[in-house]
């Protein structure tokens, strides 16, 4: 029998997207966002001065708030833009992420294509989820980082399967490089080096193979090397500077704009600041700024546990009108970002504002992105009846799934939800197209159900 694959015509849908995509953000120079300076500065510095540094380098050593540029970017994509930007510019690396997007979103196709069979309607609907995701082509033509950390998390994803299905060290090996990679790439996957750690100690003691445990325990090392390396350079133990940017600016800041409104909150900040300036040294600074956010959020835990749990919710169905709107060039309106505004209680005078075409492009998105996230958790339940493989491996995809969610908390935009959307998309296919009684691509079919013994 002939192996399903993907369809001529999805495929080329999906490579003139990407096309389209390139062309225009080439002609407009849209491609760069408001993190993409910083990304290029840090590969210009690494490349002429041997410095992870993420504003123009002066030669001497910065003081105060300049300091957290050294490792406000982590290494990774720097490395990447400084290997591929520097001699012809961003189109060799828009070219290469927009290859990158194709073969993740191929990957998953392909996956779905073999075990659902699906027919040409339920392809076009298929189609329709991904074409409805925008912010996936437009990030895939930015100068950013998510779609690189995405090739790592569905490397990740594709190694915890190989390695339920086979039990071989390969397999862990592999899986120990994507956590790596994507820890260097984005600090929030930073905090995930426990997970092999544990899960390494725990295979040792069920396998009595000491050396899980110590591989298990490289992307904790490689974790204390890179804070260790970031004190040599500030003179503070940390991962990156943007936990205590998000923790101020975002995190406590919320919760006050909620409690006292948008001036109060500016004003906030402005004195947290002027107060962390003042301080002897950087890491004096962080942990004022740590001192001065952490005792609002102690002080409110309500309403930033409510901020929170928003951000996780609007991860999943945010239509992505930054980006959209960037994309466009199109004027990003005052006030912030729709939840942002929705906070302070702006967001029908927001939405209002906003031209009816992008209205109904957002809506559509909005829309489209809550049905995703129902065939989802359909997915995940059918699942519950295929062999161990996909019986354990729905859970590496939610656990990632979940752990952005928290971890991006009051953050919670399309742009972040980007590195693990194909998860996402696996599952809402499963829920799409899964026939009862499909092998589980282990060997093992899954349960009859007891009408079909019964046939």
């Amino acid at each position: 029998m002939e192996r399903p694959r993907v369809p001529g015509w999805v495929w080329a849908v999906l490579v003139a997207g990407h096309l389209l995509t390139l062309c225009w953000v080439l002609r407009t120079a849209n491609w760069s966002f408001p993190d993409s300076d910083r990304y290029l500065q840090a590969a210009e510095n690494i490349r002429l001065h041997g410095q992870l540094y993420a504003r123009p380098w002066m030669g001497v050593l910065p003081q105060g708030q300049a300091m957290q540029e050294f490792t406000i970017r982590t290494l990774g994509y720097p490395v990447v833009v400084m290997s591929l930007a520097w001699a012809k510019g961003v189109s060799a690396l828009l070219v290469f992420q927009s290859l990158l997007s194709l073969l993740n979103i191929g990957l998953v196709l392909a996956w779905w294509a073999r075990r659902a069979r699906p027919t040409n309607g339920q392809w076009l609907l298929a189609l329709l989820g991904i074409v409805t995701f925008p912010a996936q082509f437009i990030y895939a033509h930015a100068v950013m980082s998510e779609i690189l950390l995405q090739t790592a998390v569905l490397l990740m994803t594709w190694a915890a399967l190989a390695f339920i299905k086979t039990r071989e060290l390969r397999y862990f090996t592999a899986g120990i490089g994507a956590v790596v990679a994507a820890l260097l790439i984005k600090p929030v996957f930073y905090p995930l080096a426990v997970v092999p750690a544990v899960l390494g100690v725990v295979l040792a003691w069920q396998r009595t193979t000491k050396g899980l445990a110590l591989l298990g325990l490289v992307p904790v090392v490689v974790v204390a090397l890179y804070m260790g390396w970031n004190k040599q350079r500030t003179g503070y133990l940390h991962f990156s500077s943007i936990a205590e940017i998000n923790l101020l600016h975002y995190n406590a800041a919320g919760v006050v704009r909620q409690i006292e409104g948008p001036a109060v909150e500016e004003e906030w900040v402005a004195n947290v600041l002027h107060e962390a300036a003042a301080q002897p040294d950087f890491a004096a600074r962080q942990q004022l700024i740590q001192q001065r956010a952490g005792a609002i959020l102690w002080a409110h835990p309500i309403v930033y546990a409510r901020q929170h749990a928003q951000g996780m919710l609007t991860l999943f169905l945010d239509p992505g009108r930054f980006d959209v709107s960037h994309l466009a060039g199109l004027a990003e309106p005052k006030g912030g970002g729709l939840l942002a505004q929705a906070r302070a209680g702006g967001l029908w005078r927001a939405v209002s504002r906003l031209p009816l075409g992008l209205l109904a492009v957002l809506g559509m998105v909005m829309l489209a992105n809550g049905m995703r996230l129902v065939l989802a958790v359909r997915g995940f339940w059918r699942l519950r009846s295929e062999g161990r493989v996909l019986r354990q491996g729905r859970w590496v995809a939610v656990g990632l799934l979940l752990y952005v969610a928290v971890l991006t908390g009051p953050l919670g935009a399309a742009r972040f939800l980007v590195p693990v959307w194909p998860l996402l998309l696996a599952l809402a296919l499963v829920g799409l197209r899964w026939p009862a009684g499909a092998v589980s691509g282990t060997g093992e079919a899954a349960p009859m159900r007891e009408d079909q013994r019964q046939r």
